[in-house]
């Protein structure tokens, strides 16, 4: 089931809505050019399901039936202006869609490889680039306005030479606002987390490193509250202790939560966590 929440003051919107067929794995927000935000959920039978959050209602009867259930979802920006979905499915399909008719427009992912997360990272104005960490530790660049993934300098990959040199396996991937753009993050099973200039490929800062307690699969999130420096949060699945981290000035505090936590987001001065009983808001930063 699905359901819709006012995250400023915890009020329920709209549900539970019941009509996803399947479990839900994955969602993801779609704002689209005509000004419209639509959500869309995969299921773990591979369902790809649109829903219009306004009035709580599918946009179109669910779809799709791909081996692996829909793992992954993340919306991207093409230069014509389009707004399409890509979803990636653990046997390594990374398919690009248009939101409204339901259509496959495009694939990524040549290589085949099981994806374990997946992001998307805007880099100019109607330009976003998709990051994705699979099964074996690696992070893959694609540019979806491009339509053949292999040629040469569709997007700049990560410098092998640095993940080697941090031994550094990514797990999970996520995009974060900075001052002077938007940097990939990736986090591995250690705890341990770097930054990455998608321009360049290669690395930002010193990046943090694992601590006591930090191992396990992980599940970050970032933002920049009202224009401030950005906060990156990590965590771990069924874990419970965050970091708050600001790259900026190297700080990093500590949150220990009751709950086993199973995923993270921002919404404005909020952290929301999902953990195994419900959802909680904190401050994302220090009052």
């Amino acid at each position: 089931m699905l359901c819709l929440w006012d995250a400023a003051d915890g009020r329920l919107v709209h549900g539970p809505l019941t009509g996803h067929p399947d479990r839900i794995r994955s969602m993801t927000v779609l704002p689209l050019p005509d000004g419209r935000i639509l959500l869309a959920s995969g299921g773990d039978t591979g369902t790809i399901a649109v829903w219009d959050p306004v009035t709580g209602r599918p946009v179109r009867d669910p779809a799709g039936n791909w081996p692996g259930g829909v793992t992954g979802m993340c919306a991207a920006t093409v230069p014509d202006g389009d707004t399409l979905l890509v979803t990636a499915t653990p046997r390594g399909a990374v398919r690009l869609w248009n939101p409204d008719t339901g259509e496959a427009v495009g694939r990524l992912n040549p290589y085949g490889s099981p994806i374990r997360s997946i992001a998307a990272v805007a880099i100019a104005v109607g330009r976003t680039l998709i990051a994705a960490a699979d099964t074996g530790g690696r992070v893959h660049v694609w540019d979806p306005a491009v339509d053949d993934p292999w040629e040469p300098g569709a997007a700049v990959q990560l410098s092998g030479r640095a993940l080697d040199d941090a031994d550094h396996r990514a797990a999970a991937v996520a995009a974060v606002p900075t001052h002077d753009g938007t940097v990939l993050a990736t986090a591995d099973d250690r705890g341990a987390v770097m930054l990455w200039d998608p321009a360049t490929g290669g690395p930002v800062g010193d990046g943090l490193p694992a601590s006591t307690g930090t191992a396990g699969v992980p599940v970050m999130t970032a933002a920049m509250p009202h224009g401030g420096r950005t906060v990156l949060v990590i965590g771990t699945r069924l874990g419970r202790n965050l970091r708050v981290w600001e790259p900026e000035s190297g700080t990093v505090r500590h949150i220990a939560v009751d709950v086993a936590v199973t995923c993270l987001a921002t919404a404005g001065q909020d952290l929301i966590v999902g953990h195994d009983r419900g959802v909680l808001r904190l401050p994302l930063t220090r009052q």
